[in-house]
């Protein structure tokens, strides 16, 4: 089985949050470097995808946006576009309940003649697509449905060759956008 690689999807600009949220502390670090870490476990390298001129530390990999599209496909598509000889796995900054149990059951669940491995979204209907395992066969795939106008990693998952799995807990599901979100986070009854 290919090599796999760590991507924490942190490109966005947190504009609803009104603050960077790969540095608010929801696991008792900055959630970038949380993520990173648990991935850590489990990949080769990990890297920090970003927007261009971020001030991400070098010791983090930063990985800059190399396309011209807003989103997070733009973090995947760069990532292949610098090694596309390997799978990777990408967890979005902004969901608090991914821990190391959420990553090895990806991983554990990995099938190299698929494009990608993911959940069912919170519906339990559509692919959760950014926190997923892509294996490198997508990546030519990927490199298409953009060139041809693209932008929905959600949509491009429906239309390929791909493994959907039940989650095994549903609160990994849960994204904090808001400063609301945050709030209810920070106030929630079922901390680990």
């Amino acid at each position: 089985m290919s090599s796999i690689y760590g991507l924490v999807l942190a490109g966005g600009k947190s504009s609803r949050m009104g603050q960077d949220k790969g540095l608010i502390d929801f696991n008792g670090k900055p959630q970038r470097e949380y993520i990173a870490g648990l991935l850590k476990k489990f990949c080769d390298e990990v890297y920090i995808s970003c927007k261009k001129n971020s001030a991400i530390p070098v010791d983090l990999n930063p990985l800059e946006d190399r396309f011209e599209l807003e989103g997070p496909m733009n973090g995947i598509l760069s990532a292949f576009a610098m090694n596309d000889s390997v799978a990777w796995i990408t967890v979005p900054v902004d969901m608090p309940y991914v821990d190391e149990a959420t990553i090895e059951y990806l991983i554990a669940h990995r099938d190299i003649t698929k494009d990608a491995v993911c959940f069912y979204d919170s519906d339990g209907e559509n692919p959760e697509p950014l926190l997923a395992v892509w294996e490198s066969k997508a990546s030519p795939h990927l490199l298409e449905y953009y060139k041809n106008g693209g932008i929905s990693c959600r949509n491009f998952l429906k239309q390929n060759d791909i493994l959907l799995l039940k989650s095994p807990d549903e609160r990994i599901h849960k994204n904090i956008n808001t400063p609301e979100d945050l709030r209810a986070f920070q106030n929630r009854n079922d901390r680990k």
